[in-house]
Formats: structure tokens, sequence, C-alpha cells
């Protein structure tokens, strides 16, 4: 088994106190009150702003973006309301994105397949009982497009027995709900999918363009098409978060969850026969979805945790 030797990026948070973002020689200067920090731009990978009281430069941004770093800007409940992501990407951008839009139905449905499957697989993981059987034969039998629509299904299993408390106390998952096992989640997966579009705009993707999910207004579709496989890493997160206090429902997303959350990225993953953290290994995944969409590949690789 190989190990990733991959120098992993910062994520930084800035949510404990109001600051001034400024650049100066490449590096991100961080002022709060009288304490002062420095990182280098090309080490940054996720800038996350928390705090309502924070002001940065353009010139900050640009150099961010330039160096490829994604930024996160946050609402008052500590949610992701909006992201920049670069637009200096891969040097096969045209050819990349030619072959995105040419990408046939079929090839489309066998990409939403595998995700799918690898779902499905995912989630079987987490449980046991009756729900895991079932959710092996659900995994099973996916087929191209996944027309029995077998995601759904499988998910009407898998949540009640991934979090059987919160289902008793009828606090089911809903991204719209403000309790505290919905914004966990939320939160989770608003860093993972942030991460995805970054990789996706790094191999030269359009986001937007997505196999299966494919809103009007919504500008990450292939986001949230690939990240389908790595939701379950974020339901064992949040799951083991809640069982610190299960019956906690007061909605309050607290520093150590999304520090907990922020941790994901690091987590480290297998795919194929080496071993690194998600972020690390995020590229490899994207490189594996695009060989699947343009025919190059007739499997997907997809990271296991």
């Amino acid at each position: 088994m190989l190990t990733y030797g991959v120098l992993i990026k910062h994520t930084l948070e800035i949510s404990q106190r109001p600051g001034q973002l400024s650049l100066r020689k490449k590096q991100l200067v961080i002022k709060s009150n009288d304490l002062e920090r420095t990182f280098a731009c090309e080490d940054i990978g996720v800038l996350i702003l928390q705090n309502p009281a924070i002001s940065l430069s353009s010139a900050l941004l640009n150099a961010l973006l330039e160096s490829g770093a994604v930024v996160i800007v946050c609402n008052e409940r500590h949610l992701p309301s909006g992201l920049l992501l670069p637009t200096i990407t891969h040097t096969e951008l045209v050819p990349r994105l030619m072959a995105q839009l040419q990408a046939g139905q079929p090839a489309r449905k066998q990409a939403w397949k595998a995700i799918i499957k690898a779902k499905i697989v995912a989630q079987k993981k987490e449980v046991d009982g009756p729900a895991k059987v079932a959710l092996e034969r659900l995994a099973e039998n996916v087929r191209s497009g996944d027309p029995e629509n077998y995601e759904a299904q499988a998910a009407r299993l898998y949540w009640p027995a991934m979090f059987p408390l919160r289902y008793q106390d009828n606090d089911k998952r809903d991204p719209k709900s403000e309790s505290l096992f919905n914004s966990a989640l939320n939160y989770g997966y608003a860093i993972i999918r942030t991460s995805v579009a970054r990789a996706l705009v790094s191999a030269g993707l359009q986001p937007a363009l997505g196999v299966f999910h494919h809103r009007r207004d919504n500008p990450f579709c292939l986001a949230d098409d690939v990240m389908e496989p790595l939701r379950p890493l974020v339901d064992r997160t949040v799951k083991t978060l809640l069982s610190q206090n299960p019956r906690q429902n007061d909605g309050i997303l607290l520093t150590e969850h999304r520090r907990k959350l922020l941790e994901l990225l690091n987590h480290s993953v297998t795919f194929g026969q080496s071993t690194g953290p998600l972020m690390a290994v995020l590229p490899r995944y994207i490189a594996s979805f695009y060989r699947l969409l343009v025919r190059e590949d007739d499997s997907l690789i997809t990271p296991t945790y």
C-alpha cells in the first residue's frame, strides 16, 4: 500500500474575532487586535470567512485565486452562502471542456451508475442489520442511469438506520432544517462540495455541467454529482459529534463542530493501492471520473474510507 507524499494545503477558518486580511509579499497577513499571522498564499487551499467583521483587499483575493485557493463566505448561521473559485485552470482546458460537452448520454448514464453504486456501498458500511443487507442488494442491482432511483430507495433505508435517535425524535434529514443534525450535515457537505468543485476546475472541467444534477440555477451540478460517494464520510463524522450529546437539538453549530468537519479534508482515505488525505486524493478521483466520462476507461475508482 502506497502513501501519498503530497504537500497538503491549509484550510483556514477565520471565525473567533474580527480581523483585517491583506497581502504582503505573496503572503496572507491576518491582523486581529495586536496579533499578526502570515501564511504563504500558495500554501492555502481553502479560506473560510466566518466572522461578519472581516475586511480584506481585492489584491489578496486575486493572489489567493491565482494560487488556486477557494474562498468561502459564510452567513450568520455559519453555513456557506457563496464561494469564489479560481479561473486559472488545467493547461488542456479547451480540449477537456469540449470532451465534457460532447460526452454522450450513454456515457453520462454509466458515470451516474458508477457514482450511485459507490455511494450505496459507502452507506452500507455505516449501518448494520437488515438495512445493511438491503443496501447491499440495491448496490448490486444499480443499472445505467439508475432508472429505478435506487439512490432514493437507499436513502429511505439508510437515514433511519444511521441516525435512529434523530428519527425517533422526528428530526429527519432535511437540508432546509436548522436543527443541529441538519446544520452539521449541511456544513460538512458544503466543505466537501467546495473542495470537489476546486478539483474539477483544476482538472479543466466545468462544474456546472452535471451528468445527473441539472438545475438551471446551480453552478455546481457536476460537483454535486461527483461528491455523492463522499457524503457518508460526512455522515459518520456528524454521527460521532452528535453522540457526545445525542439529544441536543438547538441548531447551534459550535466551533468544535466546524473544526471536526473541516478536518475531513485531511481524513485518510484509500484510492486504488494508495492512501492519503482526502484533499490530495480528490484530483485522482476526478481524473478517474473524466476517463470514464470520455470512455477512456470503463470503471470509476472512488475514495474509500
